[in-house]
């Protein structure tokens, strides 16, 4: 009885990451209004299988917008690890997180839209955030010990502010599609003057 009981549990955790797995491809490709039967036909699963292992298609999206904006920011991070100054640190950041992985982040935009017709969603969105800005206080934290620059107001804001300039501008370029006329590099100047970062911080070695 237990070796089947495992069996059976061991199958649920395989069915419910294949769903996963498929959910991410399907939503990056299509947004929010791919279809669950998309991802059941990606995952070979039965629809009546995303509503036991995640309640709705609105869970599972927002479940996949919130892996998916953590792992960018991760990997933003670690694409600016070897960044020689504040400027090149800050640079790398914002391009891996509006290029490489603007996908992500507007599925996490998209997400947070969301939630304000479904309240039930929101504490999953709030984790997240407060994820991003821990971690983003924490990149702050030791910027500051390298640099000694001065805040204008607590870490807490200004990694809040960071994340919130990001978001504005994925909203914005997901909006106006081609007609978006800010490229990467505005996108950094952007980030730069809403931290007003000063050019001595910027330049400096870390």
């Amino acid at each position: 009885m237990t070796t089947t009981r495992r069996a059976t549990r061991d199958a649920g955790k395989a069915t419910r990451q294949s769903l996963l797995r498929a959910a991410t491809e399907v939503f990056a490709e299509h947004g929010e209004t791919a279809s669950v039967a998309q991802i059941c036909q990606r995952a070979d699963a039965y629809p009546n299988q995303v509503t036991y292992y995640f309640g709705s298609k609105e869970q599972l999206f927002v479940e996949v917008a919130c892996a998916a904006v953590l792992r960018a920011g991760r990997h933003a991070e670690e694409s600016a690890a070897q960044a020689a100054t504040v400027r090149d640190y800050t640079s790398t950041l914002v391009t891996s997180l509006l290029g490489d992985h603007g996908r992500d982040i507007e599925l996490f935009t998209t997400a947070m839209l969301l939630v304000s017709r479904r309240t039930d969603l929101r504490e999953r969105i709030a984790d997240t955030l407060r994820t991003l800005h821990e971690r983003g206080e924490q990149a702050l934290v030791a910027t500051l010990v390298r640099t000694g620059w001065q805040l204008r107001a607590g870490i807490d804001v200004e990694a809040k502010a960071f994340w919130t300039a990001i978001f504005g501008i994925a909203v914005q370029k997901a909006a106006t599609g081609s007609e978006f006329d800010s490229t990467l590099e505005d996108a950094v100047t952007i980030i730069f003057t809403n931290l007003q970062i000063p050019d001595a911080v910027l330049d400096h070695k870390l």
